[in-house]
């Protein structure tokens, strides 16, 4: 069993986002797209979506694109075609601030057919979900440090899987927080690894430069999915600031 998840509530649209607190929305992606979502989408995210070889890709692309942008309009009360986004140099979307009045912030993953997005007025964010499938261990060995490599190979055999995805999505959260895609080595840095432990960020080198005040909260909107969601500023946040919500709309 993974260590205790955030609940996840059932609704079409999420409620009010108070500053003290970040929502988490995850919402299913296998649905063909309608006129409506292409027609939100800036032309960048129209050129994107063309270029997909595969539907099924392309479809899971608008799908998720066009919902970012009615949840933001949501919470922004602007149309969602008005969403004006940026990227950093490394690849980090954020909101304009033509569109962003009130400094809303945001992250996005997808993995497989689900997606979650994570949204606050007040904090740096990273989120990251994966779906659940078979890894090879070379690919923990050429990533993680030698500390989350001794604590997952001394896992139960039952706990590996949910203990590589424990500390991958971990990972993956904090870079995407910081806004440094995988422009910094993995090894860097430990994280959490024991998946009946909450998630954490354990210990940063000099080599890092990662900020030491992430708060790291575990997510399972599925059965088949594992995630993390990464929250900076966390001596500010309260233990029940993180709300969850699967969007059935």
């Amino acid at each position: 069993m993974n260590a205790p998840t955030s609940l996840w509530s059932n609704v079409q649209h999420p409620p009010p986002l108070a500053m003290e607190h970040v929502h988490v929305c995850a919402w299913n992606l296998d649905r063909s797209p309608d006129a409506s979502d292409w027609k939100i989408l800036d032309q960048e995210e129209v050129a994107r979506a063309r270029r997909f070889v595969f539907p099924r890709d392309r479809d899971r692309y608008v799908c998720a694109h066009a919902t970012v942008r009615r949840v933001l309009g949501g919470y922004l009360k602007i149309p969602s075609a008005e969403i004006r986004l940026s990227a950093s140099a490394y690849g980090k979307p954020a909101l304009l601030q033509a569109s962003n009045p009130e400094a809303l912030q945001f992250n996005l993953s997808h993995s497989a057919g689900i997606a979650v997005l994570a949204i606050s007025r007040s904090y740096q964010l990273g989120i990251d979900i994966e779906c659940i499938r078979d890894i090879d261990p070379d690919v923990a060995d050429h990533h993680f440090s030698p500390h989350e490599l001794f604590t997952l190979r001394n896992l139960a055999a039952e706990d590996w899987l949910a203990g590589f995805y424990r500390c991958w999505t971990s990972k993956e959260a904090l870079l995407k927080g910081e806004g440094l895609g995988l422009n910094l080595p993995l090894d860097s840095f430990d994280v959490e690894v024991d998946p009946l432990r909450s998630p954490a960020l354990l210990a940063s080198r000099s080599l890092s430069n990662l900020a030491s005040d992430w708060r790291l909260v575990a997510l399972q909107p599925t059965r088949e999915t594992i995630g993390t969601l990464a929250v900076r500023n966390h001596d500010q946040l309260a233990s029940d600031a993180v709300q969850c919500f699967f969007l059935n709309g």
